[in-house]
């Protein structure tokens, strides 16, 4: 009986310590879903006013905040119809990774037409998976 019991013990902590594990990385990534809307608006912001060192910060920022699209499992948290939602958020992860490095070649060299470009792009990929996760 004590074997039994220590054995449900166990089970009951480490599934809770997974759940909050769970928890901690939705924290992150609503966390970093904040910074990379920031990023975004200064990106927009320093267009405006041609202002490349901010618009190259910022592209920093996003950049950096990208990973927690691949470190949460969405599996987690979404909805069973939306089982396939973590593969879209990667592929979503990738685009906008590499518009955003591009965004920062064009600015370099001063193609703004380009920069434009590179940004509506990240906009889309951004658009394309909130719309398709958060349609409830």
């Amino acid at each position: 009986m004590k074997k039994i019991l220590i054995v449900l013990l166990s089970i009951m902590l480490s599934s809770s310590l997974f759940a909050a594990d769970a928890t901690k990385a939705e924290k992150k990534l609503a966390s970093d879903m904040r910074v990379m809307l920031d990023a975004i608006v200064d990106m927009q912001k320093a267009g405006f006013y041609d202002d490349a060192r901010v618009i190259k910060k910022a592209t920093g920022r996003l950049i950096d905040s990208l990973d927690s699209l691949i470190a949460t499992d969405a599996k987690n948290y979404l909805p069973k119809d939306q089982k396939h939602a973590a593969k879209f958020a990667t592929k979503r992860e990738k685009m906008i990774r590499m518009y955003a490095d591009d965004l920062l070649i064009s600015l370099e060299a001063k193609e703004y037409d380009d920069v434009i470009e590179d940004y509506n792009q990240i906009i889309k990929q951004c658009y394309s998976c909130h719309s398709r996760i958060r349609r409830k």
